[in-house]
């Protein structure tokens, strides 16, 4: 999928959940391996407050996206001790 394309799709109508998945793609998309490429598209299919609770670990999730979701955890707690 194009870039174009996820930025898109990482358009998730929660204003903190759309700068942290843009965020993600601008800074780490691009060194991730086709697999996990294909998993990160796949994390952008699940329901927009699922997601933003498994990132903050609120709600357990399936463990082949953990990498990836630790990721963004953790890219969201880099953003919050910017603030």
């Amino acid at each position: 999928m194009s870039l174009n394309k996820l930025r898109w799709k990482a358009r998730k109508g929660i204003r903190e959940l759309d700068i942290l998945l843009q965020c993600y793609l601008e800074t780490c998309y691009t060194d991730l391996n086709d697999d996990e490429k294909k998993l990160f598209e796949e994390i952008l299919e699940i329901e927009t407050y699922d997601l933003l609770n498994a990132i903050s670990g609120k709600t357990s999730y399936n463990r082949k996206y953990e990498n990836i979701i630790k990721q963004l955890s953790k890219l969201s707690i880099l953003n919050n001790d910017k603030s």
